[in-house]
């Protein structure tokens, strides 16, 4: 008999979500928000945008931000650097695609947690999974076709 195989979980443990229905979300969002292939060169004024929808965009100065990740999210608000946000703007599919990451999370929901389970965690439970999901979709519909390195906490 073979052994399940353990997943490492690289964020925090959610609410199981698979492949398609993400997928359905990103569509959404991309839908509602207007995304296609033109949004690569106005990310400034998609991400300014956003705050119509009560997500906010802070951008810190990068001798301030404190380099464990690349950005950051909690609370409606999306954390970047100041170099990232340049990145961004400049059309950079990495710096696109930590961008959409985040906003994932916001979008699905994702919440830090306290969870105890006798089973163990599969990717599909896993937000930082999730959030890679969600960016690539959004990358697709604006004709990006970028694979991520695993994302990370730099310690």
């Amino acid at each position: 008999m073979m052994q399940p195989i353990n997943y490492l979980m690289r964020g925090v443990r959610v609410e199981i979500l698979s492949e398609d229905t993400i997928d359905f979300f990103a569509n959404e969002a991309a839908k509602f928000l207007g995304v296609d292939k033109r949004t690569r060169k106005k990310m400034d004024t998609f991400m300014e945008m956003l705050e119509e929808y009560g997500i906010v965009i802070d951008i810190v100065a990068d001798d301030e931000w404190l380099d464990i990740t690349n950005a950051m999210c909690n609370n409606g608000t999306i954390l970047l650097p100041n170099s990232l946000y340049s990145r961004i703007c400049l059309g950079e599919d990495e710096a696109i695609f930590i961008f959409f990451h985040e906003l994932g999370h916001l979008l699905l929901g994702h919440k830090a947690m306290l969870h105890h389970s006798d089973t163990l965690p599969t990717k599909q439970e896993d937000s930082e999974w999730q959030a890679d999901e969600f960016a690539k979709c959004i990358l697709r519909k604006m004709g990006i076709n970028y694979i991520p390195e695993q994302l990370s906490l730099k310690f």
